[in-house]
């Protein structure tokens, strides 16, 4: 083979997407990468061990932070990079860190005309995935876009809104998209939730009167961004894709604006359906449901509290339901998902700010165990037996995983100077862990601290 043979291959390679070599770990640190969202499992939990406990009185380390622009989404970390996902005024930004140093490594972006309809910022709610080689974002305004790892090149994109009529949801797009292997194939799997055209109502916030045609989720090959399947008439909610086994077979879980959906990944066939959502319309489904088994758990904030599924026997199995619901005798999850550990899920409950509380919640019966206020509409993951909490004013909190009681062992305002703080309200993004450093966003800017002991 020639050498201009074998730098066309090269050229043909990196424009696809696939490296001619393969992409370099820039990690000097083994463990476990969160490219995903809430994790490699999308559940919340890292396998992360070794962790500093307590922490230094002054918070755990911070080993750098950069300025963000608009935007509430979590970043994703893999191969020793961090791909952050902002708004700079008319442009949705994409830039790669070196994820041990916050050194940029590239930089893309693209113009967007989306414009919050109840007038909360105009950048990213979903969180980018990265997987293998690619970096996939899903913007505010509905565009899909496929992008190289290695250099941040666009291989595809698609604008959901436009192909496929979508009627703006009340904050924009807000779900992380989710990658499915189904033979060979890697497929992306979004929430659009698609209508007829010609279907907006003449009051944009009448999303009431919008009826769903058949694509309410759609997948797309990796490879290529062309269509696989589409499914559902629902609408589209916040609440990312889950990927389950239920009953020995791979499945699709979500949430969509008004019906929990159990897809078939191969085929995008619906082979269950509930109904969970307030009776109210501007109530809002934002945080995912949390798979244990044949068992799913969904929590939301707006009227019915939580209910806990069993889709085992194909027909969803009501195993439990919050009767009157309230922030301190349910978990009422608002878009932060809550976390399952040892037959305990921890989250925060409640709609607002001021009435919101961190609880511990008895997976099987529903039964609070400890309800602890102050933190706000708090992000929290479990770490080494540990919950990392990050509240909605920007606390840092370090507290034990146990049902008994809330017993807190570390809480810090981390500062850039002296009296900076480098996380400030409103802080709504999940915590990421990779590699034993966590990753945390607050308005304006993110922060990289490390969790493991000297």
């Amino acid at each position: 083979m020639s050498i201009r043979t074998l730098l066309a291959a090269a050229v043909a390679c990196a424009t696809l997407g696939v490296p001619a070599a393969e992409l370099a770990d820039l990690s000097t640190r083994p463990g476990e990468d969160w490219g995903a969202f809430l994790g490699p499992a999308g559940n919340g939990r890292s396998e992360c061990t070794g962790i500093t406990v307590p922490w230094p009185a002054a918070g755990p380390r911070v080993v750098w932070h950069v300025p963000l622009g608009e935007g509430y989404c979590a970043p994703a970390v893999a191969r020793g990079r961090l791909v952050a996902f902002d708004r700079v005024e008319d442009r949705m930004r994409v830039r790669c860190l070196e994820a041990e140093t916050g050194r940029q490594l590239w930089e893309a972006s693209y113009t967007s005309r989306y414009r919050d309809s109840f007038g909360y910022d105009g950048g990213p709610r979903a969180a980018p995935v990265i997987h293998g080689d690619r970096v996939l974002t899903f913007g505010p305004e509905g565009r899909l876009e496929c992008r190289s790892l290695a250099d941040g090149t666009s291989l595809w994109s698609v604008e959901t809104a436009a192909q496929y009529h979508v009627v703006q949801n009340f904050f924009g797009v807000g779900a992380a998209p989710v990658v499915v292997r189904v033979g060979t194939d890697d497929l992306v799997v979004v929430q659009v939730g698609g209508s007829r055209p010609g279907s907006a109502p003449a009051a944009p916030e009448r999303l009431d009167l919008v009826k769903g045609l058949d694509s309410g989720l759609v997948a797309f090959d990796l490879a290529t961004g062309r269509e696989r399947w589409r499914s559902s008439s629902q609408l589209a909610s916040y609440a990312a894709p889950v990927l389950a086994t239920i009953g020995g077979r791979p499945r699709i879980v979500a949430w969509m604006r008004d019906d929990l959906i159990v897809v078939d990944p191969e085929s995008g066939a619906v082979l269950a359906e509930f109904r969970w959502r307030a009776d109210e319309l501007f109530s809002a489904i934002a945080a995912s449901p949390v798979v244990n088994g044949a068992e799913v758990l969904l929590s939301e904030c707006y009227g019915p509290g939580s209910v806990l599924l069993d889709l085992g026997g194909g027909d969803p199995r009501v195993v439990r339901r919050d009767g009157k619901p309230r922030p301190r005798s349910a978990l009422m999850a608002h878009w932060a998902t809550p976390v399952l550990h040892a037959g305990h899920v921890y989250g925060s409950s409640g709609r607002h700010a001021g009435d919101a509380l961190a609880v511990c919640v008895e997976w099987a019966t529903g039964a609070v165990k400890w309800a602890e206020p102050g933190l706000g509409r708090a992000s929290m993951v479990v770490v080494d037996g540990h919950l990392v909490i990050l509240g909605e004013f920007g606390d840092l909190v370090l507290a034990e995983a146990a049902p008994d009681r809330y017993r807190e062992v570390s809480r810090a305002r981390l500062l850039v100077d002296d009296s900076t703080p480098m996380l400030a309200p409103p802080c709504w993004a999940a915590p990421v862990v990779a590699r034993g450093r966590l990753f945390v966003r607050g308005a304006g800017r993110l922060g990289c601290v490390d969790l493991l002991a000297e």
